[in-house]
């Protein structure tokens, strides 16, 4: 079915149907003989003064009806924001991280733990890691660049030492920067990845199949898992 148009409508009434055309040569008559009257009684001049004085008038009407509309539709952004937020806060969202901020807290860091079960993201596998751009990925590189620490607790599995191997071979670093702490399998409690940032700053990896996030952890956890690798580190660090 064909969608109704009421712009369609007008034109057919004003161009095809007989109503229309006489409407329109009525209009045209009344203008004619208005600009007559008005010739006669305000004279040339008057009316292209008269003319241009309706013009401004327009325009200012035109202008003010416009910076009305812009001031509603940001009241309206800013209400829609502010109910955002507050659905945000109020189901506990709050503490979501986006990939892109993430970045920008592990390039302002200078020493980063990271707890993981396949140095994925660090390795840039997207077809594990479900990173279309592997963004932490860049940045783990350009912080190693910029002479960054980072220390890496891994299960000891035979994959997992090959996944050592990669790492050293596509990151440029001294032997310094990093550290790998290989944790017997049955001592490794760590089921999505977890990085902290100069020990201040604690985050979780959610990796799911639509989509991408990191959740910031509390302090109290965040503290507990910086006394859980202290302990891994004076037991199982891999002198390599």
């Amino acid at each position: 079915m064909a969608e109704y148009n009421k712009i369609d409508d007008i034109k057919h009434f004003f161009t095809e149907s007989p109503g229309g055309t006489a409407s329109f040569g009525l209009l045209t008559l009344l203008s004619g003989i208005a600009y007559v009257y008005f010739e006669e009684l305000l004279g040339g001049t008057g009316i292209l003064i008269g003319g241009v004085f309706a013009i401004f008038t327009i325009a200012l009407i035109s202008l003010t009806s416009s910076a009305v509309s812009r001031l509603q539709i940001q009241q309206e952004y800013q209400a829609n924001n502010a109910i955002l937020e507050a659905f945000i806060e109020g189901h506990g969202l709050g503490d979501l991280i986006s990939e892109r901020e993430l970045g920008n807290i592990e390039s302002n860091s200078n020493e980063i733990w990271v707890f993981t079960r396949d140095l994925s993201n660090d390795i840039g596998i997207e077809e594990i890691n479900n990173q279309g751009d592997n963004c932490v990925f860049k940045t783990v590189k350009k912080n190693l660049i910029a002479g960054k620490r980072y220390t890496y607790f891994i299960p000891d599995e035979p994959k997992k030492i090959g996944a050592i191997e990669e790492f050293k071979k596509i990151h440029e670093y001294n032997e310094r920067q990093v550290r790998f702490c290989l944790i017997p399998t049955n001592e490794f409690h760590v089921v999505s990845e977890i990085a902290i940032y100069d020990n201040n700053e604690a985050v979780q990896w959610f990796p799911s199949k639509k989509m991408n996030y990191f959740i910031r952890l509390d302090d109290s956890h965040r503290m507990g898992i910086i006394g859980s690798g202290q302990l891994l580190l004076n037991k199982y660090l891999l002198d390599i």
